[in-house]
């Protein structure tokens, strides 16, 4: 543990791993994401995390996106339990931190790994819009979500922030936050099994 915490444990780290999770970002995503953070200590943060191999930077039309390797998204597990814990912390009552589409995607992941049988048998790919930003929903072997448009979705779904955040902080489910609104109309109703 004292290791891990030499690499993650300085305020914002694993919080920004925790964007990351979500998907490759932007430096303005990632500080987004991360209000109240300082432009500086981002980049101070992302240097280090890139020197200790758990940060790559990648160049991708003209801007630079982060990602984790390998390395570092061997993290998910570790972060998918501290935020099913966090969220027993605060079941009662309104968010206390905002949450970004990547904050979303990590904890809808770690909600639908455990969802057993109550998966899809066969591969499904949902984009889900989330107060205007999507994020993709894929039941395979191990259910992904990754904030990004989803590549030729079968369905596509609309929710709040404020519905599926309560949902995720284990609130009683209402199939009422979430609306389809095209493709495989099926797909609505096995994503809200999976997560209820």
């Amino acid at each position: 543990m004292a290791t891990a915490l030499d690499f993650v444990g300085d305020r914002w780290t694993i919080l920004m791993m925790r964007e990351l999770l979500g998907g490759p970002a932007r430096f303005h995503e990632l500080r987004d994401g991360l209000p109240g953070i300082a432009s500086n200590l981002l980049t101070e943060r992302l240097r280090r995390l890139e020197a200790d191999g758990l940060v790559r930077r990648i160049e991708a039309h003209g801007s630079a996106l982060y990602a984790l390797t390998d390395q570092g998204a061997g993290i998910r597990r570790a972060l998918e339990e501290l935020g099913q814990w966090g969220a027993t912390l605060r079941c009662v009552g309104p968010p206390v931190h905002e949450r970004s589409i990547r904050a979303i995607a990590m904890a809808l992941q770690t909600v639908l790994v455990r969802a057993g049988d109550a998966l899809p048998e066969q591969r499904l790919v949902i984009e889900l819009e989330i107060d205007g930003e999507l994020a993709e929903v894929v039941f395979d072997r191990r259910p992904t979500v990754t904030a990004r448009p989803a590549l030729e979705p079968d369905a596509r779904i609309r929710a709040s922030t404020t519905g599926i955040s309560a949902v995720l902080m284990g609130q009683p489910f209402d199939d009422s936050i979430f609306t389809h609104v095209s493709g495989d109309e099926a797909a609505t109703e096995r994503l809200i099994t999976a997560i209820s």
